[in-house]
C-alpha cells in the first residue's frame, strides 16, 4: 500500500487518516500500526475499555499536562505504534476481538486463523493486548486441537532408522518455548489437544479435562500435565519426553512405535500398554485416592527395555520381549502377578513387594542362572540354559514337561500340584514338598538328587512310575492327606512307596 493509503482490513476498505483520531458519522476512531510490519486498523475509541484491552486504552489515553505518565509511542502520521502481531491474520483476528468486545466464537476464530503460524502469533500477543480470558482460553483450545508441524520428507513413517531419523530433524529446528505463548493453562475442557513435529519445552495444563490427547513423532521436555488433568484416553508415539511430568487422569494410556522417556511420570488408574518402548528411570506414580477397592490395574509391555531400579503399583503386568536392567523391581500391589512371555531372560532384578509376587513365565529361555525368592512360580515351555535357584517358593500348577539342569537348588519349594514328565537329575532340594496327589511325581527322572527334610506323597496301586534312582534321603517323610492325615519316615522299602524306582538310593538322617 501506498504511504497515504490504507489496506482493506476484513474486506473493509479504509482511507488514509488525517491523524490518529479521526471522526466516522461523529464516532471518534482509532488508527493503530504495527511496527515495521504496516498492518493498520482503526477502531472506535469506545471499543477500548479496561475489561477489553486495557493496553490499547492506556496506549491512547489523553495524559493532559500531566508528564509524569508515559505515553503510547506514535509515528510520523500520528498513528499509535504496536509491537505486534507481525502475521496479518493473527493482527486482524485480534482487533476484530477488541471490536467486538471479545464476542467471537470457535468457528469465527478458525476462519480468521487457517494456519498454525496466525495461530501462534494470536497466542504470543493475546497477553500484550490483555484481552479477556475466554478469548486467551478458546485461542488455546484452537492451537492444541492441531498444534502439528510438517516433518521432513521420508521421516514420518516406520520405526527405527527412520524415527531416529525424524527426531534428528526435530532437535535441529528452535525449541518452541510454551511458556511464551500465552497459553491459558487451566479449566478449560478440549475435544483434542493433539500435539504433532514439536520440539517443545514447558508446556503446562492442570485443573482441565480432555477427551483425547495425542503426542506423535515429538520431542518434549519439562512439561506437566498435572494431577488435576483428565482424559479419556492418551497417546504417545514416535515421540522423546524427557522431564515430562504425564499425571493425567486417563483410564487408557498407550506408549509405542519406537518412543523414548527419561524421567518422566506415567499415572496409570486402569490400563496402560507399552510396545517397542524405552524408559529410563521413569516412575508411575499417581494420586493416593487413585486405589480403589476391587480395582484390577493392568499394564502390558511388549519389546521394551526399561532401565533402571523401577516401582510398579499394578495388580497384573504383562512382559513379552522385554527386559529389566535396574537391580530391583518393587511391586506396590500385594498379590501382585507378572508374567514374562517369549522372552530371552539374561537375568531377573530383585522382585520386592508387600506380600508374595505371583510370577508366570511362558515361552522362556533363561540364558544365565537366576535366583527366585519367596514368590508364586508358574512355568510353562521354560528352557533354562545354566543351573537356577528356588528360594521359598511355590509352584501353584503342576510342573509339567520342565528339564532343570543339574546343580539346580530348591530350599522350602512347595509343588502344590506335584510334577510331570520332569526331568531334575544330580539336584538339591531341601525343606520342599513334592505333593500330595497320587500323581505327584508322575513319569519323572529325578535321579541323582539329594533330598533333605522334604515330604514325598503315599502311593497306591495305580499311582504312575517315577525315577528316582541313585538319590539320597535325608530326615524325609512320606505324608497323606485324606480323612485321616498322618506322616511316616521315609524308607525304601515301604509299600507306599512301590511305584518308584529306588535302585541305589540310600536313606539317611
Amino acid at each position: 500500500a501506498s504511504r497515504g493509503a490504507l489496506p482493506s482490513i476484513a474486506g473493509i476498505p479504509q482511507s488514509s487518516p488525517r491523524s490518529a483520531c479521526s471522526a466516522d458519522d461523529g464516532t471518534e476512531k482509532v488508527v493503530f500500526v504495527v511496527r515495521g510490519e504496516g498492518h493498520i486498523a482503526r477502531i472506535r475509541r469506545r471499543a477500548l475499555t479496561e475489561d477489553i484491552s486495557p493496553v490499547l486504552l492506556a496506549l491512547v489515553a489523553d495524559r493532559g499536562n500531566d508528564d509524569s505518565m508515559p505515553s503510547g509511542e506514535r509515528d510520523a502520521q500520528g498513528r499509535y505504534v504496536l509491537d505486534g502481531p507481525t502475521n496479518t491474520h493473527a493482527f486482524n483476528f485480534l482487533v476484530e476481538c477488541v471490536r467486538r468486545g471479545g464476542q467471537v466464537g470457535a468457528a469465527e476464530m478458525a476462519e480468521w486463523m487457517p494456519d498454525l503460524d496466525s495461530r501462534l502469533e494470536a497466542c504470543r500477543n493475546v497477553d500484550y493486548y490483555l484481552l479477556p480470558g475466554p478469548i486467551k482460553s478458546q485461542l488455546t483450545k484452537l492451537l492444541l486441537s492441531s498444534f502439528s508441524l510438517p516433518t521432513a520428507a521420508g521421516s514420518g513413517t516406520g520405526t527405527g532408522a527412520s524415527v531416529a531419523a525424524l527426531l534428528a530433524s526435530l532437535a535441529a529446528r528452535e525449541v518452541l518455548d510454551a511458556s511464551k505463548l500465552g497459553l491459558c493453562r487451566s479449566e478449560m475442557i478440549l475435544d483434542t489437544i493433539h500435539l504433532e513435529g514439536l520440539h517443545m519445552r514447558g508446556l503446562q495444563l492442570e485443573n482441565s479435562h480432555v477427551k483425547h490427547i495425542v503426542i506423535r513423532r515429538c520431542k518434549l521436555s519439562d512439561c506437566d500435565f498435572a494431577l488435576s488433568v483428565t482424559a479419556g484416553e492418551l497417546q504417545i508415539s514416535k515421540s522423546r519426553l524427557d522431564r515430562v511430568q504425564l499425571g493425567v487422569f486417563s483410564t487408557k494410556v498407550s506408549l509405542d512405535e519406537d518412543s523414548e522417556l527419561t524421567f518422566c511420570n506415567i499415572r496409570v488408574v486402569e490400563d496402560l500398554f507399552v510396545r517397542d518402548v524405552r524408559l529410563h528411570n521413569c516412575t508411575f506414580q499417581g494420586s493416593d485416592e487413585d486405589r480403589k477397592d476391587r480395582q484390577v490395574v493392568s499394564a502390558a509391555f511388549y519389546n521394551c527395555e526399561i532401565h533402571g531400579d523401577v516401582r510398579l503399583p499394578f495388580d497384573r503386568i504383562v512382559c513379552e520381549g522385554t527386559y529389566f536392567h535396574g537391580e530391583t523391581l518393587q511391586m506396590t500391589r500385594g498379590g501382585a502377578m507378572i508374567s514374562f512371555a517369549k522372552t530371552r531372560i539374561r537375568s531377573l532384578p530383585c522382585m520386592e513387594s508387600e506380600g508374595q509376587v505371583h510370577l508366570c513365565l511362558e515361552d522362556c529361555q533363561l540364558t544365565d542362572a537366576v535366583s527366585f525368592n519367596n514368590m508364586n512360580l508358574n512355568l510353562r515351555n521354560v528352557h533354562f540354559a545354566k543351573p537356577c535357584e528356588f528360594v521359598e517358593v511355590v509352584f501353584v500348577d503342576k510342573v509339567c514337561d520342565l528339564v532343570f539342569p543339574k546343580k539346580s537348588k530348591f530350599r522350602q519349594v512347595r509343588f502344590k500340584d506335584g510334577l510331570h514328565c520332569v526331568i531334575a537329575s544330580g539336584c538339591a532340594f531341601e525343606g520342599c514338598n513334592l505333593g500330595y496327589g497320587q500323581d505327584a511325581l508322575s513319569d519323572c527322572l529325578l535321579t541323582q538328587c539329594s533330598f533333605r527334610a522334604c515330604r514325598f506323597p503315599f502311593l497306591e496301586a495305580d499311582s504312575p512310575v517315577a525315577n528316582l534312582s541313585g538319590c539320597t534321603f535325608a530326615s524325609c517323610r512320606i505324608q497323606w492327606s485324606g480323612q485321616f492325615a498322618h506322616e511316616e519316615s521315609f524308607v525304601i522299602n515301604s509299600h507306599w512307596l512301590r511305584k518308584w524306582n529306588l535302585a541305589g538310593s540310600t536313606v539317611g538322617e
